[in-house]
């Protein structure tokens, strides 16, 4: 009996095989479309802190073409409330949805630190007197600079002279305002003379250890970094209750005797920044857009103030005098003479380019007045 031989399969149509084909396609589809989807999403969300920091890079094509694609993104996300929600979710957090971006410092165990306390036979520290009309004293007529004939006030010392084979070591240490200044220190200090590194990091400040203890990073960089001078800028997100190191609550905010304990943090900090004869200028809080935190900020200031008067090697910038209004007030524009620029960012807190630049070189001549830096390390 003859085998019965099965026909070949004619092979499928083309309309057939897109068929067969269609599920897969429409599953990759799909997930392209899920993708594009979140990145819009995200970029609109986050368009106002990534504006901020295509905002601190130097300029060039690449920066003009990100700027000038995110502002619109930014207002829409400004002017629907998007990011309003995604700062109050980041606050919650005790993070800071309108940072920066991070600085190349590795996150620092929270381990509790010594305390460092100045030696009580030390006579108390102070900026160094006016001279008076000879050119001595603080003007009292002693000659010991404290007018009461009692030991001299410890004075600030100098920062040391750099060459072109000992570089000055500066240090950029804080939050997504420090970022900003040590993204456009380079604008300012030349680097013939010096070397800089911007160790901002997004998101943090003295309040909460738990999250990133500055104290212990501070130790780290003076001890690998060995700073002559080291720009402050925090405070920005202290705006909260003091937690330690593990967590707990230490000292809740709107008590009474929060901004003593708050000052207390703050000198630990500039103390460690001072270990081995290094200077700080610290600069100040910036006045803001929303006028409900300037109660606040000016007491974070006077706390930062009162420890630059009292601490040898350390300086108090005004960065709200410097920016405001002559009523005290906040504007975005920065007025010298007849010039008029722009400095503020979108949001009424950070900066843009020009502002940062502004205030490293207040900084730099703050400490050229302060601690004699040569001249020579900036141009402005």
């Amino acid at each position: 009996m003859a085998a019965t031989m099965t026909p070949p399969k004619a092979p499928p149509t083309p309309a057939a095989e897109r068929r067969r084909r269609r599920p897969g396609g429409m599953a990759a589809g799909r997930a392209l479309v899920v993708m594009l989807v979140c990145l819009l999403t995200w970029t609109v969300l986050f368009a106002p802190e990534l504006k901020r920091s295509a905002e601190t890079h130097r300029e060039g094509v690449r920066r003009s073409v990100s700027v000038a694609i995110l502002t619109p993104i930014a207002w829409v996300s400004d002017h629907i409330g998007l990011s309003a929600v995604t700062g109050a979710v980041q606050r919650s957090l005790g993070r800071d949805a309108s940072s920066g971006v991070t600085g190349d410092l590795t996150s620092v165990p929270a381990d509790p630190l010594p305390s460092i306390v100045v030696p009580t036979d030390e006579p108390t520290a102070t900026h160094s007197p006016k001279p008076d009309g000879n050119g001595n004293g603080d003007g009292n007529g002693d000659g010991n600079g404290n007018g009461n004939g009692g030991p001299p006030v410890v004075r600030d010392t100098k920062i040391r002279v750099p060459t072109g084979d000992d570089h000055l070591r500066i240090a950029v240490v804080g939050d997504s305002l420090a970022n900003g200044v040590g993204a456009l220190a380079g604008r300012v200090f030349r680097p013939v003379f010096t070397e800089l590194t911007n160790q901002g990091r997004i998101s943090t400040g003295l309040a909460r250890p738990d999250y990133f203890n500055w104290p212990a990073a501070m130790r780290q960089i003076v001890e690998g970094y060995r700073p002559d001078l080291t720009i402050v800028v925090i405070g920005e997100n202290d705006n909260q209750s003091l937690l330690t190191t593990a967590g707990d609550l230490e000292s809740e905010i709107g008590n009474f005797g929060f901004i003593q304990d708050y000052e207390q943090r703050v000198e630990e900090f500039a103390k460690i920044a001072t270990l081995g004869g290094g200077h700080v200028v610290w600069i100040g809080l910036p006045v803001q857009a929303d006028a409900s935190r300037w109660d606040f900020i000016r007491k974070q200031n006077d706390a930062y103030r009162a420890v630059a008067e009292r601490l040898p090697n350390v300086s108090y910038l005004d960065s709200w005098a410097l920016f405001d209004k002559e009523d005290g007030s906040y504007t975005a524009y920065y007025r010298d003479g007849n010039k008029v620029t722009l400095v503020r960012a979108d949001d009424g807190i950070h900066f843009n380019a020009d502002g940062y630049t502004i205030l490293v070189e207040e900084a730099a001549e703050l400490a050229t007045r302060d601690f004699s830096l040569d001249p020579k390390t900036y141009e402005t």
